[in-house]
């Protein structure tokens, strides 16, 4: 074997060693961008369940308001009024 033919081979290692190594860590970041997607869904979905529960703890509060007369409604686009005391 030429010194010449032994470069090339030694290249060609190396170059495929690189693109393995490549292969490897882009497969490794595809993994982690599903896990944080994952983990962003998840959170998103928590959110929107506490947006949920908060919306009806805020038309118990309007329900209990206009039943005891401590707010009138009105068609504003402010939402109830309080009643003048």
């Amino acid at each position: 074997m030429t010194d010449t033919q032994a470069l090339i081979l030694m290249l060609t290692v190396v170059l495929c060693g690189m693109l393995g190594l490549s292969a490897k860590f882009l497969a490794a970041d595809r993994k982690r961008n599903r896990q944080q997607e994952a983990e962003e869904t998840r959170l998103m979905q928590d959110l929107h369940h506490s947006f949920q529960k908060l919306e009806e703890r805020v038309e118990s509060l309007e329900t209990i308001l206009l039943e005891t007369g401590a707010i009138r409604r009105e068609p504003t686009a402010a939402g109830p009024q309080r009643q003048p005391e």
